[in-house]
């Protein structure tokens, strides 16, 4: 699986709902609806984590693997 294709959940600004966005999205400065509250969540920001909620652990690529595994965990449980 190609690095852009990886998920990543990003946690909404307006209701704290998980989001969850490819690597792709995010650096392509999409803007994506959270599925809980219908917010539009601007992808744009210079630093992500301080507008949507990223912990800086997880930003690419420190952390990367670990929140990768953590990630698909959550999506098997749904």
């Amino acid at each position: 699986m190609d690095f852009n294709d990886q998920d990543v959940v990003i946690e909404c600004p307006k209701c704290q709902g998980e989001i969850v966005v490819k690597i792709l999205e995010i650096t392509n400065h999409h803007t994506v609806t959270c599925p809980d509250c219908g917010a539009k969540n601007d992808l744009s920001a210079n630093d992500p984590s301080a507008k949507l909620g990223i912990p800086k652990t997880y930003l690419p690529f420190e952390g990367l693997g670990d929140y990768i595994e953590e990630v698909e965990k959550k999506r098997k449980k749904k």
